[in-house]
């Protein structure tokens, strides 16, 4: 995700100025940005929820808390602190919020999850081109993921052959051999009726009757 850093840093230190912060000890924010820039994620978090004493219900705060959770990858905690900074009146607030917890569900692989925040990211501000990349980036893994599922579960479906039904398609295969078409393929057939198993060899069988349909029997 290429954006969640660059966000980040800029909320934070453009908060130092926010009226919303009248009640939170400036400095304790600021040691607590401080402490982020310097990728003391640790610190960070200590001082931000120490600056949130003063105002329990902070949204800025609660945005910087999910900011330095996410560092620590602390991915549960982060969501619930994003979560908390939604409920702010501050639209730009709330959009990099939303971003942020797409970013975070992302980690998480949690992909339809992610594109939901991303899409509210998105109706919050339709021109936000990151919000726009990270949301195409998460459906092509989502796609990738189905694919993979899709997959494993087709593999699962394959058919064991037995042991009875690798030693008949042994024997078929020396007819075949022998050119005796006809007799390979009737032979496989007989298998198919007392052991379903046999069916693991389907190809096989189908290309001995393309060979029998174009004249090749004997």
């Amino acid at each position: 995700m290429r954006r969640i850093l660059t966000i980040l840093i800029i909320l934070l230190v453009c908060q130092t100025s926010l009226p919303a912060l009248a009640g939170v000890d400036r400095e304790k924010l600021k040691k607590g940005i401080q402490a982020y820039e310097q990728e003391q994620w640790d610190e960070a978090l200590n001082r931000f929820q120490d600056a949130l004493l003063d105002d329990p219900e902070n949204p800025q705060l609660h945005f910087n808390i999910g900011a330095a959770q996410y560092k620590k990858q602390k991915y549960e905690d982060a969501l619930k602190s994003f979560e908390k900074a939604i409920l702010t009146r501050d639209i730009k607030l709330q959009q990099h919020a939303y971003y942020n917890q797409g970013n975070v569900f992302y980690q998480m692989n949690q992909y339809p999850e992610a594109i939901q925040a991303y899409k509210k990211a998105l109706d919050l501000n339709p021109g936000d081109q990151d919000a726009k990349f990270n949301l195409e980036l998460v459906r092509a893994k989502l796609k990738e993921q189905a694919q993979k599922q899709q997959q494993q579960d087709q593999q699962q479906q394959r058919i064991e052959p037995s042991e009875y039904a690798k030693q008949l398609k042994a024997q078929a295969e020396i007819l075949v051999a022998q050119r005796l078409y006809r007799e390979a393929y009737d032979l496989m057939q007989q298998g198919l009726q007392s052991d379903p198993t046999v069916a693991a060899f389907q190809d096989f069988i189908t290309r001995v009757k393309d060979v029998i349909d174009i004249g090749g029997s004997q």
